[in-house]
């Protein structure tokens, strides 16, 4: 079946006509615009479209279409964000490249839109999250594997000599650098505490650097 933009949801129509990237989360099974100052902020309940656009030498326009899956969000919202990545396409005129993104197992592409990472966040629509402000930190230990920042168990187990690892606390953020850790994942995890600090804190907490 061929889709006009005018067979879209009007959150969607008039998409993908200039370069930059376009995010909507959907809420209800519909479409949801996100606004810039919020792109990058994922939820683990929740799932996304995310349009890039880009133009060429000659001026045509490029589409690569991503549906993002939060781990909690539900199969029913996965299988309609996955319809709706179809439509748009087929809208877009049908030469999109879409990819399908796992919380955790991001594509390399989705995640060089995100500098310097994406921090998936506890909640989502269904459960009625609060997307603002969450009421209270929650104490977080993460991983920095390559591109990839993922939560872990906070516990001390859980550390090793190999990874370089950020633990979140309301009042200051610790990174720790395993002893077999390379400069480059050092230096990205830096990059990701002062996102965190920036991000989630206001700018508004101390940094420690600790050693393994």
């Amino acid at each position: 079946m061929t889709f006009s933009m005018r067979d879209l949801d009007e959150a969607l129509q008039g998409c993908g006509q200039k370069s930059g990237i376009e995010i909507w989360r959907i809420e209800n099974f519909k479409p949801v615009t996100v606004p810039k100052e919020s792109h990058g902020k994922f939820f683990t309940g929740d799932s996304y479209i995310v349009l890039k656009t880009a133009a060429s030498r000659s001026g045509s326009l490029h589409h690569d279409i991503h549906y993002w899956l939060g781990k909690d969000s539900s199969q029913d919202e996965a299988g309609a964000v996955a319809i709706m990545t179809v439509e748009l396409d087929s809208a877009l005129g049908g030469r999109a490249v879409q990819y399908r993104e796992v919380q955790g197992h991001e594509t390399e592409k989705f995640l060089s839109y995100f500098k310097p990472c994406i921090i998936p966040q506890e909640g989502g629509v269904a459960s009625g999250f609060n997307h603002v402000k969450p009421e209270k930190h929650q104490t977080r230990l993460y991983i920095c594997k390559g591109k990839h920042v993922v939560r872990v168990p906070f516990a001390r187990s859980t550390l090793n000599h190999d990874d370089v690892f950020i633990l979140d606390t309301e009042s200051k953020i610790f990174q720790f650098s395993g002893s077999n850790s390379s400069i480059q994942e050092r230096a990205k995890a830096l990059e990701v505490v002062q996102y965190i600090k920036d991000t989630y804190h206001d700018g508004k907490c101390d940094i420690a650097a600790v050693g393994k």
